[in-house]
């Protein structure tokens, strides 16, 4: 397969796009700080035959947010049109990468010139639903942040050996599992910043602090970039569609209770 344009890209896969501007509506809380983000879902882990989540553990499988929001609407109807779209994306990044990264740089490019003229800043995230290492997907012998110089970059990973060497336009949140605490306690001291999942059903429930780590609130937005250094990004439990697999989760060690912690907020932020 040979990309030449976005439309004829559609047309050859079916798909109506890899990826789009704020759209979840966490990333379109980032509008509240002037910032239009573009985001790919893929299919998680190894949903699709390929495992993009390398360092996965059962409890975020079990409790992935592929199937929240949208994506559980679709599940309860029985169409799995997201689901399915987000398998082809997948398999279309392992089996046709030159194609995917050129539909890739031609709809960035098309996001960042609509951020440029409506006075936004252009930001990208790129694993909505994976933790793939895009430093090492090239097209025409640039990874997509040497492509893109001047667009700031973020993703949420656990994968702890990214942090060696980030490039300067990329920024990452290490996610906490629940059995990497050792590992957080590191990179915080060294001045990366984690997201942890705590147990609460509304924001001014988030504790302030956690083993000794200032807590911020992760879901006033997504945007990591201006976040303090060190610190815990703290961000509540979001409902799945499978309420048994939920229950699992909420009983693991992958969300934290906050039971004797005291809380962030007496009232919510704006």
């Amino acid at each position: 397969m040979d990309f030449t344009t976005i439309g004829q890209a559609k047309k050859q896969t079916g798909l109506s796009y890899l990826g789009g501007v704020n759209i979840s509506s966490k990333l379109t809380k980032n509008m509240k700080v002037n910032v239009m983000t573009y985001c790919i879902y893929l299919s998680p882990a190894h949903t699709s035959g390929y495992d993009v989540c390398p360092e996965s553990t059962f409890e975020c499988r079990l409790g992935c947010l592929a199937t929240s929001g949208r994506a559980a609407m679709d599940i309860a109807s029985g169409q799995n049109i997201i689901r399915n779209a987000r398998i082809k994306k997948t398999e279309l990044f392992f089996e046709e990468n030159e194609f995917f990264m050129g539909w890739l740089v031609a709809e960035m490019t098309a996001a960042k010139a609509k951020a440029d003229r409506t006075g936004f800043v252009f930001s990208a995230r790129l694993n909505g639903t994976s933790d793939i290492d895009w430093s090492k997907a090239m097209y025409k012998g640039q990874n997509i942040f040497e492509i893109f110089p001047d667009t700031q970059f973020y993703d949420y990973t656990k994968m702890s050996d990214k942090f060696e060497e980030i490039a300067p336009n990329y920024s990452l949140t290490y996610s906490y599992t629940g059995y990497n605490w050792a590992m957080c306690m590191r990179l915080m001291d060294k001045g990366h910043n984690i997201a942890m999942i705590f147990n609460v059903k509304d924001e001014k429930y988030l504790p302030a602090m956690y083993k000794g780590y200032n807590v911020i609130n992760g879901d006033l937005n997504d945007y990591r970039i201006a976040d303090a250094k060190g610190i815990i990004v703290g961000l509540k439990w979001k409902r799945i569609q499978n309420k048994a697999a939920e229950k699992k989760v909420l009983n693991s060690v992958f969300v934290v209770n906050v039971a004797g912690l005291e809380p962030m907020y007496t009232v919510i932020p704006k």
